[in-house]
Parts: C-alpha cells; structure tokens; sequence
C-alpha cells in the first residue's frame, strides 16, 4: 500500500514537473517582457535620467513637472480629439458591415478578407503610403482633383485635416478587425429570438434595436475598452505621416512619450507619462467595464 501511494506521489510529481515545463516559455517572456520592463518603468518614473549619465533620484518631481506641463495637458487634448473623431464612426459602420455580411450571400468570404487586409498589412507600411497619396504638391489625391477642376491644397494643409485623416485612415484599418468581433458577438445570438420577434411582427429596424443591440452588450463592451486602450497607444500613422506636426495638432499621448525618450533622451520622464498613461487606461476601462455592465444580457438561452 506504501509502494502504491509512493508510486502515485511519483507519477503526480512527473506531471506538474510536466506543466511547470510547458508553461515555463511563456512564463519567462512574461516576465522579462512585460513584468521586469513595467517594474522599471516605475521605478524610472522616480528618476531623472538621460541615458547617458546614472538615473538621479528625483522624487515626485517628474510627476509634479508633468501636471504643469503644457505639452502633456495638449497630448491629452489631442487623443481625445482623435478617438472622438474614430471610435464611434469606426464601431458603427464596423456594426453595420457585420449585419450586412451576415446576410447568406455569395461571395461574403471574399468581401469579409477584403476588409480585414488592411488590418494585417503594416502600419508603417500604409502611413508612408498614405503621407504620398495626400501629399499636396505630389500627391495622387490633389492630382485627380486638379484633374477635375479642384485644388484641394488649402484643404490638406489646414490645421484640421492631418487629424481627420489619422482617424478615417485608422478606421479603414481597424473596420475590419471591429466587423469580425462583431460578426462572433451576432453568431452567439440565437435566431429563434429573431424568428419569435418576426412573427410577433417586428420589422428588422426593430429586431436590431429590440434583440441585436442588447443581446450584443458584451460585445460592444469589448470593442469599446479595445478602441480606447488603442486609441491612446496610436503612434505609427502620426509617425510615418506627421511626426507629431503641423505644431502640435497630431502630437498625441503616445508620441509625446517616444519623443521625451527617443528624442530628448529623459528617460525617467518619459517613465512617468508611461505610469500615468497606465493609470488612465485602467480608469476609463473601469469607467467603461460600470457603464455596460448595467443590464448586461450574457446569457441568451432565457
């Protein structure tokens, strides 16, 4: 019976030996990626340092400098202003191409992969692209206009429109990836609920706003914290397209960090915009996580 149980402690052993062992790849790029740089990061957030020279311990200065720090407060503004301009234009029309798609038609697998491409493609790849289709001396855009009678060179060069097209470049980019979430949130709804709601005489306006819509909270929840966590992680567009210019109207929160890092070498406050920018994120996904939860339907078989 000894031998037995011996033999059982054994072989249990062996096992979690076992699953130590597969999970111990994933469990170190864990923590030399992500745990051991984010430890750093805060820790830097405390310094000054430059590089070049040792980190300085600066207390809370780096924290005090960044809320009086007109740059910070404009980096703010800006990513606001660019995820007012994308989000809800990006999840509607990603909704609505979800329904439609839905619909039993020959060739959606065909229209389906022609909308996500762009969303595996590069960013850096589609931002230099971009920067020469709306260049307006030797762009494609101002050239087809001239074409047509029109010179759209005052309109690119104002202060809105670099922007305005951030936000409709990354749509077309991110409408794809949004329609295929939404494409599984619609699969997990049952049609008996669709079937019940058209012999009870609901047109389809009606069975979107009555069944789809609620039934797709959860759904919508999830693109939603994804969009905002994206919005302020946006870099490679305004990098490959506008550097941050003209002025400051594309310096968004992402761009400010890698310039202070990369650009003026002050690690340690750049560290602190990264802190802070975590914080901001863990509070509007919670704001968000409070405001959907409110009536949340995520069992649909009732």
């Amino acid at each position: 019976m000894k031998n037995r149980k011996n033999h059982l402690k054994g072989r249990a052993l062996r096992r979690n030996i076992a699953g130590y062992l597969f999970i111990a790849p994933a469990m170190a790029g864990f923590i030399i990626f992500m745990l051991i740089p984010t430890i750093t990061t805060v820790v830097l957030s405390f310094f000054e340092w430059n590089v070049v020279t040792d980190p300085v311990f600066a207390g809370i200065e780096n924290y005090t400098a960044v809320f009086a720090d007109p740059l910070f407060w404009n980096s703010i503004k800006v990513t606001l202003q660019y995820m007012i301009y994308h989000i809800p234009a990006s999840l509607i029309l990603a909704f609505i191409m979800a329904i439609a798609l839905k619909q039993k038609i020959r060739g959606v697998g065909i229209f389906r992969t022609a909308f996500v491409l762009p969303w595996i493609t590069t960013p850096i790849i589609i931002s230099f692209i971009w920067k020469w289709i709306l260049d307006p001396n030797f762009g494609i855009l101002n050239y087809l206009a001239k074409s047509l009678g029109m010179d759209l060179s005052n309109v690119i060069n104002s202060e809105w429109f670099p922007m305005v097209s951030v936000a409709l470049i990354n749509m077309w980019i991110f409408c794809g990836y949004h329609m295929m979430i939404f494409t599984a949130g619609l699969g997990n709804i049952p049609e008996t609920l669709y079937e019940a709601a058209e012999i009870d005489g609901a047109n389809s306006l009606q069975r979107t706003f009555k069944i789809t819509v609620p039934l797709m909270r959860p759904t919508i929840m999830f693109a939603m914290i994804t969009s905002v966590i994206g919005s302020f992680q946006i870099f490679d567009l305004i990098y490959g397209m506008y550097q941050g210019g003209p002025g400051d109207t594309t310096r968004v929160y992402y761009y400010y960090i890698y310039e202070n890092a990369f650009v003026y070498f002050k690690m340690g406050y750049a560290c602190t915009l990264s802190v802070i920018l975590f914080l901001l994120l863990v509070g509007f996904t919670l704001l968000q996580y409070v405001l959907f939860q409110k009536n949340m339907v995520t069992d649909y078989s009732s």
